[in-house]
């Protein structure tokens, strides 16, 4: 407890601290004893990490079209020009029960080019139906593998 030494003998307008730094440590030490018994977690098993993975060849089924910064468009590895792409979409898909392509531009290509080509890839459906069109977020040389086989 603080003494006061005036000579007053009326009411104090400073705080004690001293309580107070008691009461602040108390519970500081409290929670500290504490807190590492709260921290519980569950047992969770975590699959492996998987194996580097390998680029797998693209499937016969999947129609990819691709879209280069060079302004170039493919239809998987088979360049066509752009004024082309949908009566040549017409051909490929007139025999196939799924109508969905794939989609994947480079990340320098022009995005307003690139929109415009997949409204035309969408429209070219067959009997007024429109194509299912799937996005690949990552870019998809077509012309990568056709190189790496020829090496």
């Amino acid at each position: 407890m603080g003494m006061d030494m005036s000579r007053s003998g009326g009411p104090k307008s400073e705080i004690n601290v001293t309580p107070l730094v008691d009461v602040v440590l108390v519970l500081l030490i409290i929670f500290m004893v504490i807190q590492p018994l709260l921290q519980r977690g569950y047992d969770v098993q975590v699959p492996p990490p998987s194996p580097a993975e390998i680029p797998k060849e693209q499937s016969q089924d999947q129609i990819i079209i691709s879209y280069t910064a060079a302004k170039e468009v493919f239809l998987n590895k088979e360049k066509v020009e752009p004024q082309n792409l949908s009566v040549r979409l017409q051909e490929v898909l007139r025999n196939r029960g799924s109508k969905v392509v794939f989609f994947s531009a480079e990340d320098g290509a022009n995005y307003g080019d690139a929109m415009k080509l997949m409204d035309t890839v969408r429209n070219s459906g067959t009997g007024g139906k429109t194509i299912n069109i799937g996005i690949v977020m990552d870019w998809v040389s077509p012309v990568s593998s056709a190189v790496a086989g020829t090496q």
